[in-house]
Parts: structure tokens; C-alpha cells; sequence
């Protein structure tokens, strides 16, 4: 039963991350849960928003990835197959077939070890998705609805509360911007989502002692 959960929920953080993407619809409908959800703190500053959902996001995906990866079992399977491939690359440079055939025999059983391998990795960035998702599509529409609605006149869809002074602020370098104007090649609201979810996260891993 805990298996079959555990697929469920790999497989249902996977569909949240492609149907962001390839449906305009559903990413509104879960902007639309999400500003419903966080109600009693939609009228903050938005910059204040991003690093309270950083924060947040950070927590859970350090507890995720505690709670779902056996860290010595991780870190003896990449020794493991580290180690084979040494070994493999040496024999074919030396061209010893000896120790070629010999490698060769335990082909099946690296191969069984990469694949536990990428299931670990995996399963705590699906889960992880579970929440982060929801939370990216809703200040992506905050922060778009909002910019499209200063800068050309763009009705706000119902059912968001935005106000246009909440997503405006005087930034170092940059001056008086939107979170939406562009920082290279990221909106600025998303250039300080990822640079507070890093700093939150170095920050929760320590505390935490994830992959200790």
C-alpha cells in the first residue's frame, strides 16, 4: 500500500509539472486554488510573498528529501557504480580483455543500481513538485496579471486580488520596477524566488542535517 502511494504520488507530481506547461487552463485553475489557499496574506508587498513561499518551499522540499532518501544507501551505490566506471574506462584505454569480460558479467547488476539510482533521485523531486507547482503557478499569475494589467490596460481575471502597488518596488541597481520586468533572462520576482529558496535551503539542510 505505502509502494502504491508512492507511485501515485511521483506520478501526480510529474502531472503537475507537464500540465503547467501545456495547459494555459489548468495553470489558472490552480493559481485560482492557490490564491484562495493564501487569502489572508494576498495583501502583502509581493517581494514579501516570493520570499515567504521561498521559505516555505524550502522547509518542504529539505524534509522531502530527508524523510525519502536513504543517504547511505545513496551514497554506496554511486561508490559502486563510481567505481565501475574507473574501472571500465582503465580496461578499455589498457585494452585488457580480461578484466573486460569480467566487467561485462556485472553489467546487468550496474545496471539495476543506476535505475535505484535515478528512482532516488526522482521520487523526492516528484513530491517535491506536489507543492512547489501549485505555489509557482500562482505568483507567475500574480505577478503577469498584475504587470500586463499596469502596462497595457489588461483586465485582471476574476477571482485574483491584486492591487498594482503591492508588486511594485525600488530595487538595488534597477531602480523603481515591477517584479515582472525582466533581470536578464529571469522576471525579477523569480530571480529573488531563487536566490531566497537557495539561501532557505543551505540554511534548512544544515539544520535539518540532510544527506548526513
Amino acid at each position: 500500500m505505502r509502494q502504491l502511494a508512492s507511485k501515485l504520488a511521483t506520478v501526480f507530481g510529474f502531472f503537475l509539472f507537464f500540465a503547467i506547461i501545456f495547459s494555459y487552463q489548468f495553470r489558472i485553475l490552480l493559481a485560482l486554488t492557490m490564491e484562495t489557499i493564501f487569502s489572508p496574506i494576498v495583501g502583502l508587498k509581493f517581494h514579501y510573498l516570493v520570499l515567504i513561499m521561498a521559505l516555505l518551499t524550502a522547509l518542504y522540499s529539505n524534509l522531502i528529501q530527508k524523510y525519502t532518501v536513504d543517504y547511505k544507501r545513496l551514497k554506496e551505490l554511486q561508490s559502486k557504480v563510481s567505481q565501475y566506471q574507473k574501472e571500465y574506462i582503465d580496461a578499455v584505454k589498457k585494452k585488457n580483455q580480461y578484466k573486460l569480460k569480467q566487467l561485462e558479467q556485472k553489467k546487468d547488476e550496474i545496471r539495476l543500481m543506476q535505475s535505484e539510482l535515478m528512482g532516488m533521485q526522482f521520487k523526492p523531486m516528484a513530491y517535491t513538485f506536489i507543492v512547489s507547482i501549485p505555489i509557482w503557478a500562482w505568483l507567475w499569475e500574480r505577478a503577469y496579471m498584475s504587470y500586463r494589467n499596469l502596462k497595457f490596460g489588461e483586465p485582471i481575471l476574476e477571482g485574483f486580488n491584486l492591487k498594482n502597488e503591492l508588486f511594485e518596488l525600488t530595487s538595488p541597481f534597477l531602480g523603481s520596477i515591477h517584479v515582472y520586468d525582466f533581470v536578464l533572462i529571469f522576471p525579477w520576482w523569480l530571480f529573488w524566488y531563487l536566490l531566497c529558496s537557495i539561501m532557505f535551503g543551505q540554511i534548512f539542510k544544515k539544520i535539518l542535517r540532510v544527506g548526513v
